[in-house]
């Protein structure tokens, strides 16, 4: 004799699972935390665009200071040529302060501050 289908003990062993993968995926609040943490993949987006804004940062670093062994002065924009496409925080949008007269490149997005 041949079973059909899905018995109950299978089936509830199935949404227990799906439950938990719900669970881990988005959250849960804490009860000391009344705002709640953010989702776990909340938190791994969080981290890979600050990665990417330090990144760009140091890059962008970078290249003043090869335009500065070149030419001996500070270049007067980031924004040109290659560093065209990383000039802006990937956060907010906004893009990168610098001074030309320093050379000295910053984010300004709130948390950002200390790259």
């Amino acid at each position: 004799m041949r079973r059909q289908g899905f018995a109950l003990v299978e089936l509830l062993v199935v949404i227990a699972i799906v439950a938990v993968l719900v669970v881990a995926y988005m959250g849960f609040r804490s009860k000391r935390d009344k705002a709640g943490p953010e989702t776990i993949p909340g938190k791994a987006i969080q981290k890979a665009e600050s990665v990417e804004c330090q990144s760009n940062l140091s890059q962008i670093r970078q290249m003043v200071q090869m335009e500065v062994m070149d030419s001996e002065q500070y270049p007067a924009r980031i924004d040109q040529g290659a560093t065209a496409s990383i000039s802006k925080c990937p956060v907010s949008g906004k893009p990168y302060s610098y001074n030309p007269q320093t050379g000295q490149v910053w984010c300004t997005t709130p948390g950002h501050e200390k790259y």
